[in-house]
């Protein structure tokens, strides 16, 4: 088995074979890594595909070939965010309250599209916390985990996404 770094250079001299098996050697793992911020086979798969275009895009830039499994899981992960931003799911924003659900006609109450519009205002770094911990109900510590960022910095963003939801409602 050829090292990473080795196939890295070679997918950089235009071996579309050697870059080919980078995607077969972690497809399972990247796909994994979307499948938990987004919890659908589908959609993460989706997410890894965007994911390989976007490392094979950016190839030139990783400094060092041997790290491509981590940054490549990294872009999964980024890829996976930004398109759980994008799916339209009813929530729950305090954890004491159910769920908004849809009336019988299958539509949200209007409190409940305010707060959904409400969430597409916030700055990107707040709405991807607020979504992954309100939409997807991960805890602050596996929220931390996917975003890659400290507990204290998503507590803090969770709160400031509050303080603005309030404002903007």
């Amino acid at each position: 088995m050829r090292p990473d770094a080795e196939l890295v250079n070679s997918a950089l001299r235009s071996d579309r074979a050697a870059y080919g098996e980078l995607v077969c050697r972690y497809s399972q793992c990247v796909v994994t890594t979307a499948w938990q911020v987004l919890g659908d086979y589908h959609a993460a798969q989706d997410a890894a595909q965007e994911a390989f275009l976007v490392a094979y895009q950016k190839l030139g830039s990783l400094r060092d070939g041997s790290m491509f499994g981590p940054w490549v899981l990294k872009i999964a992960r980024r890829c996976a965010l930004r398109s759980v931003t994008g799916r339209a799911k009813v929530v729950r924003l305090e954890p004491a309250d159910a769920p908004p659900a849809p009336s019988q006609n299958g539509r949200l109450a209007d409190n409940q599209e305010e707060l959904l519009a409400a969430v597409t205002r916030l700055p990107e770094h707040e709405r991807v916390v607020v979504v992954l911990h309100y939409f997807q109900e991960h805890s602050v510590q596996a929220v931390a985990q996917l975003t890659g960022r400290p507990v204290g910095t998503v507590t803090k963003q969770l709160s400031r996404a509050l303080r603005r939801l309030r404002e903007l409602m």
